[in-house]
């Protein structure tokens, strides 16, 4: 996961570059850098478990953006979930807000960032890494990678 560690460092370092007076290129980088970080932090989670290592690469690219943040968390039960479905709940919802973020930053040329804005996205994604990092384990965890690969809903 050394990229999308690399990703996020570089994200917090676009933030704060400029001073009082940050560039828009960097805080719209900043936001962009910082979904892309969360997005790999994921795929690489996912491919690096997958049993062909020649497959790994192409599987990877097989992801997509929209089937990743369509994805809903598969509950056992309803009405009561646990707290990792509960978490993983969290993260889809984050993460689409993170893409949204992203789309906001690369294509919206209307909007003026502020720093401000720039380190509320960094935030949910350096919260992102570290729920990834205490469930990626869990059974209902991989499995929604899966899911975010080929939803079967």
């Amino acid at each position: 996961m050394a990229f999308a560690d690399d990703l996020l460092k570089d994200a917090h370092h676009l933030a704060k570059r400029g001073g009082r007076n940050p560039r828009q290129s960097s805080l719209r980088r900043a936001v962009s850098t910082a979904y892309y970080a969360v997005f790999h932090l994921l795929i690489s989670d996912f491919v690096a478990a997958w049993p062909v290592p020649e497959q790994r690469a192409r599987l990877g690219r097989m992801f997509e953006h929209r089937k990743m943040t369509a994805t809903v968390v598969d509950l056992a039960d309803k009405h009561n979930p646990t707290p990792v479905e509960t978490k993983l709940r969290f993260l889809v919802s984050t993460f689409t807000q993170l893409q949204k973020d992203r789309n906001e930053a690369d294509y919206n040329v209307a909007r003026i960032w502020t720093r401000t804005d720039a380190t509320q996205t960094l935030d949910l994604a350096d919260e992102l890494f570290s729920l990834w990092r205490e469930i990626r384990k869990d059974k209902a965890a991989r499995n929604h990678l899966m899911s975010m690969l080929a939803r079967s809903k």
